[in-house]
């Protein structure tokens, strides 16, 4: 036995040892971010490759590589990289071994040509479109060459498309090639959007083209003076690069750097609204449409929190903020693509419904560091980052936990819900931080029809929506058992509220015809005629004394304990982060208003000749209270019951009560000064505006009698030491 612990001990260590160097060896801190924003630390999804970063020396070249401007890989793992510095393209193999060089070549004219500024690549692995498809940009053409030999194949100069800003020109600087052969070209300070040509080169029309920004002062000009504002021109932000979705084979990838203040104020409002307008990476078809699934915790966009500095470990203390520069996009397997953050440095993953799968990558001089990156690719399944400062690119392997988590993916893509299941569970092993494994487990075990279990890793991420879409099953899935049962209940609920009503209108009857003093249980009970029957039932409340200060305490302590139950008793969906409030605190949020109005109250209705004394408006008040703790109740059990649109219900019932109470008080308040409408609404704004005034007068005297102790506190302790 002591020996079978010494192995396992033995055994612990190792694997505590070799997660310290795996850790270690990772100069960059790996996380996600939950459904509230906040980080969730990560395991290692991708660690540097290699001995270090692959830099013109280790490539051999003669001539280092100078402003190198993209990078990219073909199914084979070769790798493009174009060195715009130059003017040439550089190809490798998988192993990053140079295979051939395109500097110079023999154009159609039979004379040798060059390239002038080639800012970005992109590889047809097969079919007639097959090639390599550099963008020359100052040469204002795309060059087509054999991805295998160099050799030029085609080319396809400027085409005839007519720009109405007259700074736009056709400048290649990114490209793309569907499977029907349509080439998507972005063109340097073109606004209009996305270029699009057919096989042969010829223009077709723009597509996509990004939101412009109005502020606000411009909106109100152009509504104020149309002529003058007319005089004011704005251009959307152009694309910046290109990506083809690797699984359609159809889609596109853009992606915005977004500069102006304005447009940065979209971009950030966007992560949490989703809205694609401001989208600084967007998925587009054939005819320019958005069809990017953003169906995560928030829109794809990079940093989420992009107020702070990210998490707060020592590697990226001095992170910059502010939204994400996205400057490149790479589409991977089973849906999975990637978006590089050029002001961070950093990596952000996402799935085909938009899902954040993790954040990797910092700037820094470590090897795994980059310190401005420029351009991202897929090469297999590892990932490579173009390093523009240091004129190097580093590749990043996929660990065993990224690994489990594609493989996770690629189950759920094609409804194989039970692998998926187990997939994900191995996924919640690994990382039991993972918001977005929780709620795509619930969605397997969902889609697999128990919608109970499925509940339960929904809550575990704070997902309401899809926790709401499982519980309406579970509880459809119940009714069949129950629905007899409820009926009755129900039944017995609404036969309890007649009899209790009727027996309420039977003691009012007889409080009303008998001399003497009233009961205790009369006076509660006459808030059921009086919240009917306002007008006739504060004037019998005042002058025929049917209510009390001591049954007044007792809609106050109801009301109480109405919101403090609403605030531990409602349901899941209602308060998901189960934040629940004192007994002391929901006393002050209903004692500080209530007797702030009835100050004021009382204050103005003296100087305005009102009938009502303190102890009447008190009264009146605490009556016009009662049918907030009754229907806050009600609310607060249905908030069990009820979830999605249908919250609607709750919340329209919660309303009602604080209309109902508002409009008791304002009839309490008229019939009790015996005022008229007119007066009486007046008083209401006076008392109203009197609250505020008194909240002013009761911190500012709060705050001199604070500084004035500590004045004193201060003396005291000078002369002390004195």
């Amino acid at each position: 036995m002591n020996k079978l612990v010494r192995i396992i001990s033995f055994v612990f260590v190792v694997l505590l040892l070799l997660a310290t160097v795996a850790s270690a060896s990772t100069p960059y801190a790996t996380y996600t971010y939950s459904i509230d924003g906040l980080v969730l630390d990560s395991p290692d999804a991708y660690v540097p490759y290699g001995d270090g970063p692959i830099t013109s020396a280790i490539l051999g070249l003669d001539k280092p590589m100078q402003d190198p401007s993209d990078i990219e890989s073909d199914a084979n793992e070769n790798i493009y990289i174009a060195d715009k510095g130059n003017n040439r393209i550089i190809v490798t193999d998988k192993f990053y071994q140079v295979k051939y060089i395109i500097e110079k070549f023999t154009n159609y004219d039979g004379v040798e040509d060059t390239f002038k500024s080639p800012v970005s690549t992109f590889v047809v692995d097969d079919g007639d479109y097959k090639g390599l498809y550099v963008c020359d940009k100052d040469n204002k053409r795309i060059v087509v060459f054999d991805q295998e030999t160099g050799f030029l194949k085609k080319v396809f100069n400027e085409p005839e498309i007519e720009f109405e800003d007259d700074n736009s020109g056709y400048s290649p600087v990114s490209c793309v090639v569907d499977q029907h052969g349509r080439i998507y070209v972005v063109s340097d300070k073109t606004t209009k959007g996305i270029i699009v040509l057919t096989p042969n080169g010829d223009f077709i029309n723009f597509i996509g083209a990004p939101k412009v920004s109005v502020s606000a002062l411009e909106s109100l000009l152009q509504i104020v003076n149309p002529n003058a504002a007319s005089n004011i021109t704005h251009a959307a932000t152009p694309y910046s690069k290109l990506d083809l979705d690797n699984v359609s084979r159809d889609f596109v990838y853009g992606t915005v750097v977004y500069t102006t203040d304005d447009d940065q104020k979209n971009q950030e409002s966007a992560i949490t609204s989703k809205n694609p307008d401001y989208a600084p990476v967007r998925l587009l078809n054939a005819s320019g449409a958005d069809i990017m699934q953003r169906n995560g915790f928030f829109a794809p966009a990079g940093e989420i929190a992009v107020a702070k500095t990210g998490p707060s470990t020592a590697i990226n203390k001095d992170a910059p903020t502010g939204v994400s520069s996205v400057v490149d996009v790479s589409s991977g397997q089973d849906g999975i693509w990637s978006i590089i953050d050029n002001k961070r440095s950093k990596i952000y993953t996402y799935d085909q419904n938009g899902n954040l799968l993790y954040i990797f990558g910092d700037a820094g001089d470590k090897f795994g560091n980059i310190s401005k990156a420029q351009a991202i690719t897929y090469q297999g399944d590892k990932i490579v980052v173009l390093d523009v400062t240091s004129l190097s690119f580093t590749v990043y392997r996929q660990t065993e936990y990224a690994k489990k988590l594609s493989q996770a993916i690629r189950y759920q893509n094609e409804r194989n819900f039970d692998k998926a299941t187990e997939a994900w569970q191995e996924v919640l092993a690994w990382n039991n931080n993972f918001d977005t494994a929780y709620v795509e487990m619930g969605k397997a075990l969902f889609r697999d029809n128990q919608p109970e279990q499925a509940q339960e890793y929904f809550m575990n991420a704070f997902d309401t929506e899809n926790y709401a879409e499982a519980f309406k099953q579970t509880r459809a899935n119940q009714m069949k058992t129950w629905f007899i049962p409820l009926i009755l209940l129900v039944g017995a609920l609404i036969i309890g509220l007649v009899y209790l009503f009727k027996w309420a209108g039977k003691v009012n009857k007889v409080a009303a015809t008998k001399g003497g003093k009233r009961t205790f249980l009369e006076e509660f009970m006459y808030g059921f005629h009086l919240m009917f029957h306002p007008f006739d039932g504060y004037w019998d409340l005042k002058h025929e004394k049917r209510g009390s200060v001591r049954a007044s305490i007792v809609y106050i302590v109801l009301t109480i304990l109405a919101f403090y139950w609403q605030s531990v008793g409602q349901g899941y969906y209602y308060n998901p982060q189960n934040v629940t409030s004192t007994i002391f605190a929901q006393a002050t949020s209903v004692l500080i208003p209530l007797f702030l109005w009835i100050i004021a109250n009382w204050c103005f209705t003296t100087l305005f000749d009102g009938e009502g004394s303190f102890k009447d408006i008190f009264i009146a008040t605490s009556y016009g209270l009662f049918p907030v703790p009754a229907l806050v109740v009600v609310s607060t059990i249905l908030t069990n019951f009820l979830v999605g649109t249908e919250a609607q219900i709750t919340t329209m019932i919660v309303t009602v009560a604080y209309i109902w109470m508002a409009f008791l008080i304002i009839i309490g308040m008229q019939v009790t000064h015996d005022y008229s409408m007119a007066k009486n609404i007046l008083t209401v704004i006076a008392t109203l505006v009197g609250m505020i005034f008194i909240m002013f007068i009761a911190v500012l005297f709060t705050s001199l009698i604070s500084k004035m102790t500590s004045l004193v506190t201060t003396i005291i302790s000078e002369l002390s030491y004195r």
